[in-house]
């Protein structure tokens, strides 16, 4: 079902309805559908709802990759009956997916409730709303996001204390995946305020990426086909299932482990400079002192 805007409505092998861009030949939330990924990758992974609770005053919350507006809509209704403040960022450069999915809201279930208050934020750019307990404070950003965290409005920004990441594939948008850019993101982060981000992917060359921009690095929940994916942090406490020695020397053999240093996807195995850095980084620092006390 295409309405001429670029993108179509698809109804996926377990009968959920998804959108797909043509511009980019790819599928949001491609296996399980909107709902069932978002709550898998996001919400019990994060463990949002038990964080809400024992937080107090405005949880933050970057949604990069708006898109349809599935992630961030499976996480306020988790959080419904919380008691709390939401504060949530919405990065993209387009809002055409979610204009494109409020005309097909009969096939895409997640939207039900939210319309007005989605219609609201794009036309105006920002909207404010209670979902059952919950107060929302929600902003639109419209913007290249590589781009934007290299300005100094971007240190305006609240620091977050989770990050939903939800980029196309970097086949085909490497510019949302180079290691520049999550080193940005990683010092737009308050060290004091633990913040975790989760993604979809579990490529090693993306752990690689994430641990050389300074995050802590572990194994994510599974989803859809996906038996991990990945899921990074400022802080160690936050990660389950820390990756150890075992992986860092799988990272070694691998043929497409070395970070993509400028936009243009390519496969390569570690440099030796990046090897050194892997070794040192506090993670493997801990785990080798552990195993040697062991």
């Amino acid at each position: 079902m295409d309405s001429g805007s670029g993108y179509r409505l698809v109804r996926l092998a377990n009968g959920a309805h998804s959108v797909h861009s043509l511009a980019h030949h790819e599928t949001f939330h491609p296996v399980v559908g909107p709902a069932a990924e978002a709550g898998a990758l996001y919400v019990r992974q994060l463990g949002l709802v038990e964080r809400l609770r024992r937080h107090e005053g405005e949880f933050v919350i970057w949604d990069v990759g708006l898109g349809a507006a599935a992630n961030p809509l499976i996480v306020l209704r988790a959080a419904r009956e919380v008691r709390s403040t939401i504060r949530l960022l919405s990065f993209d450069h387009t809002l055409e997916p979610l204009k494109f999915a409020l005309e097909h809201t009969q096939y895409l279930s997640y939207l039900a409730g939210f319309e007005p208050d989605l219609r609201k934020l794009l036309e105006e750019g920002r909207v404010s709303f209670n979902q059952g307990n919950l107060a929302v404070e929600w902003e639109a950003h419209l913007a290249d996001f590589p781009a934007l965290l290299t300005q100094p409005a971007a240190l305006a920004f609240p620091k977050p204390h989770a990050i939903l990441f939800d980029a196309f594939s970097p086949a085909k948008n490497p510019a949302m995946w180079t290691q520049p850019l999550f080193a940005n993101l990683y010092r737009l982060l308050a060290p004091n305020r633990p913040c975790a981000l989760p993604t979809y992917s579990r490529s090693t060359m993306l752990r690689v990426t994430l641990l050389l921009a300074g995050f802590h690095v572990g194994i994510g929940h599974a989803t859809g086909q996906k038996e991990e994916t990945t899921v990074a942090a400022n802080t160690p406490a936050l990660l389950s299932e820390p990756l150890g020695a075992r992986w860092l020397e799988r990272a070694r053999r691998s043929t497409s482990a070395e970070p993509m240093w400028e936009p243009l996807y390519r496969q390569a195995p570690l440099s030796p400079k990046t090897w050194e850095c892997l070794q040192s980084h506090p993670q493997f620092a801990m785990s080798e002192r552990s195993h040697a006390e062991a």
